[in-house]
């Protein structure tokens, strides 16, 4: 029989046992607030503020742990949203469990998992139950049966299936990631003789070469012999990849909008890129955490490298080497996100970075977002587990945009 108070906690969710509050004369209360001891089914009594085995960073040997009064609050308030969540635990005065742990732990308090990384347990249990494992598979060897249906074998089918993350679907395998525009005008201009519009921009009458390419400058010999027409010389990233960068300037920006109605801010950046799991911004602001400045997203490779990223949502203090690292943008569908950029307009402004324009799956993308050259996240409302596909494909075309036209930059 288990003896500590997580175990305790979860066999009795799961199982629909009583846990009985218990102030300081020992008579059983209704508020957890005025509880000072908690006691269980098979009368094990503990603390109120008895620290548990489910640490708050999983990969922190050191980290803090959820007490007891903290998980029981969450499992009694289990059905409020996280807004109302946080006001209650604030007029408790009861610590509250953070957004990313919420639903780890009330799956694993209700039996819909068997273990998280977060949870430490004693090493004879593991070894007790390790023991158990291999004289059940050994019998089974021996018995040679088919094992047949079960209620039990079809949870744990439920189980598997609950768990998969879909990474790519067909969809978005045939859709690609990669825009061969640039390369389509650039074919058209050396057939043709001629630029070729760019869409959004108002179409121009035709002028001689000298006036409908600034690019082309006339050169007179001179001897006053036949002239000439050279392209002038102007910075590209092959022209900033031979200059002596600082480590600092090799660091790609990522800007994001200022606007707290946007999918993502400042608030989220970090949670989405890193952990893979988007998170409401305004939740995040409702729970009284503080908007930081900037945010650095540790991105970890496939190959084990760790690469960071600068991201802000603000340029006023932008320098030109700063515009230089940035490598893409997040839109939020409004013009006056640009308001004092280096390019205000969507057509010069995507010509030099990457766009991004991220929205609900269901939603359509709508004027004047619809006439940019950007490329859209699609994020599921309520299918969390399709975050990382979305991360995923968001990497990708980063990734490809950099190789090309960013290849000074650390990514």
């Amino acid at each position: 029989m288990s003896t500590d108070p997580l175990s305790l906690l979860r066999e009795s969710t799961i199982n629909n046992k009583a846990v009985i509050l218990l102030n300081e004369t020992g008579d059983t209360v209704t508020n957890i607030s005025e509880a000072k001891k908690i006691r269980f089914y098979n009368n094990a009594i503990f603390p109120r503020a008895s620290p548990t085995n489910f640490k708050k960073i999983a990969t922190s040997v050191d980290s803090d742990t959820y007490t007891l009064d903290t998980l029981i609050f969450l499992v009694q308030n289990a059905q409020l949203d996280n807004s109302a969540y946080f006001k209650e635990c604030r007029a408790r005065q009861i610590e509250h469990v953070s957004i990313v742990d919420r639903r780890k732990i009330l799956d694993y308090l209700t039996g819909k998992v068997e273990q998280l990384p977060n949870i430490t347990q004693n090493q004879s249990n593991d070894k007790r139950e390790r023991g158990d494992v291999t004289l059940t598979e050994s019998a089974n060897k021996k018995m040679k049966v088919t094992p047949h249906k079960t209620d039990e074998s079809v949870k744990k089918v439920k189980q598997v299936l609950l768990r998969e993350r879909e990474i790519m679907t067909r969809n978005s395998e045939l859709s690609g990631t990669k825009n061969f525009t640039i390369a389509i005008n650039l074919a058209k201009q050396l057939v043709l003789g001629k630029p070729v519009p760019v869409p959004g921009r108002p179409t121009l009458s035709a002028k001689p070469a000298s006036q409908s390419n600034p690019s082309m400058h006339k050169f007179n010999n001179p001897n006053g012999s036949s002239s000439k027409f050279i392209p002038s010389v102007t910075p590209t990233a092959a022209s900033i990849k031979n200059q002596k960068l600082s480590p600092k300037d090799k660091i790609p920006l990522i800007i994001v909008p200022a606007s707290p109605t946007a999918k993502f801010t400042l608030y989220n950046i970090k949670q989405f890129l890193e952990d893979q799991i988007y998170i409401d911004p305004q939740e995040l602001r409702e729970s009284g955490l503080k908007k930081p400045d900037r945010v650095t997203v540790e991105r970890k490779k496939a190959n084990g490298q760790t690469v960071p990223y600068h991201v802000v949502d603000s340029v006023s203090q932008f320098k030109q080497n700063d515009w230089d690292r940035v490598c893409c943008v997040f839109v939020a569908g409004q013009l006056w996100q640009f308001k004092g950029w280096k390019w205000e307009k969507p057509v010069e402004l995507f010509s030099n970075v990457k766009g991004f324009y991220p929205k609900w799956g269901s939603d359509k993308i709508t004027s004047p977002t619809s006439e940019w050259a950007v490329s859209e996240i699609n994020i599921h409302r309520h299918k969390r587990h399709m975050d990382k596909a979305a991360v995923s494909q968001f990497w990708d075309a980063l990734d490809s945009y950099n190789a090309t036209h960013k290849p000074y930059l650390n990514f």
